[in-house]
């Protein structure tokens, strides 16, 4: 998996660089978010998706996990820049509500730094 992790004071930002978001990928997704989540720091996190194009069930499930596992330690999570065809597995599996997403990088930072 391609990505790149910048730490802010109170947040972090995950960008995932990978055109897909599927079950090659998922896995080294899901480790790298339990390594983020036990770290020291208690930062939130920016999940930007502006590179994937593309995310199936396996991506969804890391996408859950991320959700699952920051909210479960009392920190926010947000989505940034969700293509069309991620919102619309999103919308599709009825889980819009779950997650926090918004148009840019920007807005994300300004929902987590509120």
């Amino acid at each position: 998996m391609k990505y790149e992790i910048e730490h802010d004071e109170t947040y972090t930002i995950l960008t995932i660089q990978n055109e897909k978001l599927d079950s090659e990928i998922a896995p080294d997704l899901k480790s790298q978010l339990i390594i983020l989540t036990n770290s020291d720091e208690q930062n939130d996190l920016i999940m930007d998706l502006s590179h994937v194009s593309f995310a199936d069930s396996s991506g969804l499930s890391s996408l859950l996990l991320a959700n699952r596992l920051y909210r479960d330690n009392d920190r926010k999570i947000v989505l940034c820049n969700v293509g069309e065809r991620v919102q619309k597995l999103i919308d599709i599996s009825q889980l819009t509500s779950t997650f926090t997403i918004t148009d840019s990088r920007d807005d994300a930072i300004t929902q987590i730094t509120g």
